[in-house]
This record gives structure tokens, C-alpha cells and sequence, in this order.
């Protein structure tokens, strides 16, 4: 049986991430990892800003929230495969992955479709 395995920015964990709620009520077991670096990544290359920031939320904490699931942080990499490890031994709900990053820990790709992007709409004229 295939198990979906969820990769998520913690800004749009915080717009979608009620969704758990979901998968708690049908008994469904996803792994969520959440990319947590503290803001909104593309918008940082459009336009670096206080107001790409979020506020730090506890997401491995969301099984308590939520009455079911498995939730952890990781800071290292060993952190994280132990993680995922212990995600994939949890097969009976969700598991959700609160893995934290620099805030301008990025991909390449994302990088280049933020400043694409950015050209493309113009930066913001200061007020």
C-alpha cells in the first residue's frame, strides 16, 4: 500500500496545515516534513523583508493538538534520518517532521524562481 510522504515550507504548513485534522478523522498515516526556516523562502528572493518572516511554530507539537499522530524535531542530519526512521516505523497515523533550517536555506531552483520572479513583477517602490 503506498504512503504518501509530504514535503512543506512552514509558511505553507501554517495556510494548509489544518489539514491533519483530515487524516486524523479518515485514519490515514502521512509523513509530513515540514522545511522550517522561519518564513517565506521565494518571497525572500523577490523581496527580502521583515514581513517574509513567521512566527515559529512548535509543528511536532501538533499530535497533541490534534489527539493522534507522532511529531519530532531534527537540527542535523542524523536527527533526521532518525526521524524518518522512526516516521516510517509509524504506521498506524500521521507523523509530521519539524526539521529546522537557516532561513535562507534554499534550493537552487527556488532561488532562481524567486529572483525570476521578482524581475518579472518589479520590486516594490519604498514608500
Amino acid at each position: 500500500k503506498l504512503r504518501p510522504s509530504v514535503f512543506v515550507g512552514d509558511g505553507a504548513f501554517q495556510m494548509t496545515g489544518q489539514e491533519l485534522s483530515t487524516s486524523v478523522r479518515n485514519k490515514l498515516n502521512p509523513i509530513v516534513i515540514v522545511l522550517n526556516n522561519k518564513g517565506y523562502s521565494t518571497e525572500r528572493f523577490i523581496d527580502d523583508g521583515p514581513y517574509n518572516d513567521i512566527l515559529n511554530w512548535n509543528y511536532h507539537r501538533m499530535p497533541e493538538l490534534l489527539g493522534a499522530g507522532w511529531g519530532c524535531e531534527a537540527r542535523t542530519e542524523a536527527e533526521f534520518d532518525a526521524a524518518l526512521a522512526q516516521a516510517n516505523d509509524n504506521k498506524e497515523s500521521f507523523s509530521i517532521v519539524n526539521v529546522h533550517l537557516d532561513p535562507y536555506d534554499s534550493s537552487r531552483a527556488m532561488e532562481r524562481l524567486g529572483r525570476r520572479l521578482g524581475k518579472k513583477i518589479g520590486k516594490p517602490k519604498k514608500r
